[in-house]
């Protein structure tokens, strides 16, 4: 994949990093604009005053090209304030809502999700295997650093799990195996995906996001995300090739440094990266200047069963045990000729997943497109339609039956899903559409859930996730819980603000079409949050 034909990787990366900066102020230049120098504004008393306030917000000229979504309800349902709310929106990350929501209603926050290692023979009493050894994934999105849980029981800091050189859960799996006094596997070793019939990119999804972590393939055999982290470090010298490490530590990558450590006069760091869409060569160009800070990125890997496959072979080998056969990926279709049973195989080794309700705080809060596209994978397989064959002779795509049992809970939440475009489990498809109405339904429908606390929990607080920077030191602070939604010319912001009163509202804000920054939206979102939270009256 050559980035540049499109958006130049240093270019790209440099403005994920600039998007998270501007997603992370408590204003934006808008919305200080709107309330210039530090005179103070009443507030609004009645809900035609609150009305008059978030149509000002809105009407502003610079936002004359985009297009609004607003919907804002009362817990029984009552409008407080609507724009084009029956009106279809790209929803970006706000699809999140969706996918979770049906799965916390299908599987219940206690579920869990198992992956094991078989044995396709007995073991030998001087500790040889004769047959292969199949790593078998079901969809656990657990098998990575993320869920090793800090002493507080809560997921790792980004910042530590980024830099793990191993696997927790694949080495306890290689415990399991080397506990069992195997030394020699003799057959092959097999990373199996096939619990999900999937091609693993989403309907619609742009090239140009596929070897980056958020873009990541899907697999029933899932580890670290399906994903590595790259880091440059510059040479001591100028005119040196800086050194680039990787972490997990694996061969599975293959790394060619085109890079330079740059004189010194150019003191910004100029790295690009490639790679193609089916390989796991990764090719470094640009420099970075003496002294610099290190830089690091997470870049997707082609074909993860082979990744995982590839980490347990490593693992084993750290302790001692080889495997003398081949490295081998079995899918859905490669399993239409030989069928998975494991009546005929022997449990060796296996680990489970955290609860669902860890799993969905892990998805909303840092907005994970991979879990959640494996969640919509899960409701397929596990509660939608048979896996019959396909008009070409291939088993109908768990991601395909995941959405129509999206579209049956939705309608049980009363949602209207005649006119509304889902084709993935994300929001990464752009050809996702949704209005302000289904979505502020769905949260409606979620909060009288057996399961509402735990949904609104997965969700980022003004002061965490994606939220944590934003509404710092204003009235919403700690009282929105809401999902965000951040694609090119599209913003969202969706979920539940309590107000002064105590009164818990519901709200769906979207905006599409606006090719300015997208902190000018982001802040007419806060300011809309920052009123309703701050507003002192019944509604």
């Amino acid at each position: 994949m050559i980035v540049s034909q499109k958006v130049p990787t240093d270019i790209k990366i440099k403005l994920q990093v600039f998007i998270i900066f501007l997603l992370l102020q408590p204003f934006s230049t808008f919305a200080q604009a709107v309330a210039p120098g530090n005179q103070p504004i009443a507030k609004p008393q009645t809900q035609a005053e609150l009305q008059s306030r978030l149509a000002s917000l809105l009407d502003h000229p610079k936002f004359a090209p985009a297009r609004w979504g607003v919907r804002i309800i009362t817990s029984d349902g009552r409008v407080i304030f609507e724009r084009d709310a029956d009106k279809l929106f790209m929803p970006a990350s706000n699809m999140k809502l969706y996918t979770t929501a049906a799965t916390l209603d299908a599987f219940g926050p206690d579920h869990k999700f198992k992956t094991s290692v078989y044995a396709a023979a007995n073991v030998s009493r001087n500790g040889t295997m004769k047959g292969n050894l199949i790593l078998y994934g079901r969809g656990d999105p657990n098998l990575s650093a993320r869920f090793d849980l800090t002493a507080e029981g809560k997921p790792n800091p980004i910042d530590e799990y980024l830099a793990a050189d191993k696997i927790t859960a694949i080495e306890k799996l290689a415990d399991q195996i080397q506990a069992r006094g195997i030394k020699v596997i003799q057959g092959d070793l097999i990373g199996d995906e096939s619990y999900f019939a999937t091609d693993g990119l989403g309907a619609g999804w742009e090239w140009d996001d596929l070897q980056f972590y958020y873009g990541a393939s899907v697999s029933a055999l899932t580890v670290n995300d399906n994903a590595v982290t790259f880091t440059v470090k510059p040479a001591t010298r100028a005119g040196q090739s800086p050194v680039i490490t990787v972490q997990p530590i694996t061969s599975y990558v293959k790394i060619i440094n085109h890079a330079t450590t740059g004189n010194g006069k150019d003191a910004k760091t100029h790295i690009s990266i490639n790679r193609p869409l089916n390989s796991n060569e990764v090719e470094f160009f640009g420099n970075i200047p003496p002294g610099a800070k290190d830089f690091s990125t997470e870049i997707a890997v082609y074909d993860p069963a082979s990744f995982a496959a590839t980490l347990l072979k490593e693992a084993l080998a750290r302790r001692k045990i080889r495997v003398l056969g081949r490295l081998q990926r079995m899918d859905a279709v490669a399993r239409l000729q030989s069928p998975f049973d494991e009546t005929k195989l022997t449990e060796i080794a296996s680990i489970e997943s955290q609860p669902m309700s860890v799993l969905l705080k892990v998805i909303n809060k840092p907005s994970q497109n991979l879990h959640t596209e494996m969640m919509l994978r899960q409701l397929g397989e596990l509660r939608g339609a048979p896996r019959d064959l396909d008009d070409y002779g291939r088993p109908k795509s768990a991601e395909s039956r995941g959405i129509e049992v999206l579209k049956q809970f939705l309608t049980k939440a009363g949602v209207d899903v005649s006119s509304l475009s889902l084709r993935d489990g994300s929001g990464l498809a752009r050809q996702d559409m949704i209005s302000p109405r289904s979505t502020s339904q769905l949260l409606l429908f979620m909060s009288k859930h057996p399961h509402f606390a735990v949904y609104r929990d997965s969700l980022p607080v003004a002061g965490d996730g994606t939220l944590q920077r934003r509404m710092k030191g204003t009235a919403a602070e700690g009282k929105v819980q809401a999902k965000t939604g951040s694609l090119s010319y599209v913003r969202a912001l969706s979920g539940y603000v309590t107000t002064k009163k105590g009164q818990m509202l519901i709200f769906s804000l979207l905006g599409n079409n606006y090719t300015g920054a997208g902190a000018d939206v982001t802040g007419v979102f806060d300011q809309i949050c920052i009123l309703l939270a701050e507003y002192e009256n019944e509604l």
